[in-house]
C-alpha cells in the first residue's frame, strides 16, 4: 500500500491542472497516489488525467455536487497512511511532502502538519506570502487570533474519522481543521512549501454572505461542544468572534448596508487597533473601505 493518497477535487480545470498534476510527479517523495475526483466537469480535464500513468486513480461523481460532498466522495478511496489534499489550481515544492513525512514519523503524537504558503495570481506572480506564526503542539489559540492553515499545505494521518461537513458552501475545510487542532497536537514547518492560487472569480469571492455564518457554525460547535475551550482561551476565543463580526461587516457593507456594519464592528472596536481602525473605516464613504482593503 502507498503511503499517502493525494485527494484533488476538479470541475472544469483544465487551465492549470497539468501544473498542478506535474507538481506531483515531481516530488523527492514518491510513495504516493493521486485521488481525483471528477465532479462532472464539461472539459478536457478527464483527457488531462488520461495522459498520465496509473498512480492516478480517477473517479467521477453522478452529478455536479457541493465541495464538501465530493471531497467526502473522495475520501472513500483514500487507504493511505497519509492524507494530502491539491485543488487544480494551485502547487506544490518538490520537497513538500518529504519534509512533512519527515516531521510526522519523528513525532507520533502529531495528527495533522502544515506549512508555510506563497500566494500566486492567474500569471504565477508572486503576491504574497504567509509564514505560519504558530509553533508545533497546540495551534489551536492561535488558529483563533488568526486562521493560518492552507489546505494545500495539509498533511493528515488517515486513522481518524475524516469527513468535511457539506452544508458548508464555503469554509468546510476550516471547519475540519479547526475541529482537529482543537482535539490534536499539530506539527507546523515554517517553510513555504505550497503555491496558492488566488482567482478573481474563486469561491472566496463569489461566497462573501457565507463567510461569517460559516466561520460563526464552526466557532459555535467547539465552543459548546468543550465547554473548557472558551476559560482557557478567553482572548483567543473574542478575538475569533470578532473576525465573525468583521466579516459580516464585510458582507453588510457590499450590500451597502453600512450603518448595520458600523454596528457589527462596534462591538469590538476596543479589542485591537485594527478593529477600532475597521469601525472608524466603517463611517467613511465606502470607497475608503474598498480602498483599504485593495491594498491591505
Amino acid at each position: 500500500m502507498v503511503s499517502v493518497s493525494i485527494l484533488m477535487n476538479g470541475y472544469n480545470a483544465q487551465k492549470y491542472l497539468k501544473e498542478a498534476i506535474n507538481s506531483i510527479y515531481n516530488q523527492t517523495y514518491q510513495d504516493w497516489e493521486i485521488i481525483f475526483i471528477d465532479n462532472c466537469s464539461t472539459d478536457n480535464t478527464k483527457k488531462i488525467i488520461d495522459m498520465y500513468d496509473d498512480k492516478i486513480k480517477y473517479y467521477k461523481t453522478s452529478k455536479n455536487v457541493s465541495l464538501g460532498e465530493a471531497r467526502n466522495f473522495g475520501l472513500r478511496y483514500c487507504k493511505a497512511e497519509y492524507l494530502a489534499f491539491l485543488d487544480t489550481d494551485d502547487i506544490w515544492m518538490e520537497n513538500k511532502l518529504k519534509k512533512q513525512i519527515q516531521q510526522m514519523s519523528l513525532n507520533g503524537e502529531f495528527q495533522m502538519c502544515y506549512t508555510g504558503v506563497i500566494y500566486i495570481d492567474e500569471n504565477s506572480t508572486q503576491i504574497g506570502d504567509l509564514v505560519p506564526s504558530a509553533n508545533s503542539g497546540n495551534v489551536f489559540p492561535v488558529q483563533l487570533n488568526r486562521y493560518e492553515i492552507n489546505m494545500q499545505s495539509v498533511l493528515l494521518r488517515n486513522n481518524i474519522k475524516i469527513k468535511f461537513n457539506e452544508t458548508m458552501q464555503f469554509s468546510p475545510d476550516f471547519d475540519l481543521f479547526m475541529k482537529i487542532s482543537s482535539e490534536y497536537d499539530v506539527g507546523v514547518i515554517h517553510e513555504y512549501l505550497v503555491k496558492y492560487r488566488k482567482l478573481k472569480d474563486s469561491l472566496t469571492s463569489k461566497k462573501i454572505d457565507r463567510w461569517w455564518v460559516e466561520m460563526k457554525q464552526t466557532l459555535d460547535f467547539l465552543f459548546e461542544k468543550n465547554l473548557t475551550l472558551r476559560s482557557r482561551y478567553p482572548k483567543a476565543y473574542k478575538m475569533a468572534y470578532a473576525k465573525v463580526a468583521y466579516n459580516k461587516a464585510q458582507y453588510l457593507i457590499s450590500q451597502e448596508h453600512y450603518a448595520e456594519a458600523t454596528q457589527e464592528l462596534s462591538v469590538f472596536k476596543f479589542m485591537d487597533y485594527k478593529y477600532f481602525i475597521l469601525y472608524i473605516v466603517s463611517k467613511l464613504p465606502s470607497k475608503v473601505w474598498y480602498f483599504i482593503h485593495r491594498y491591505k
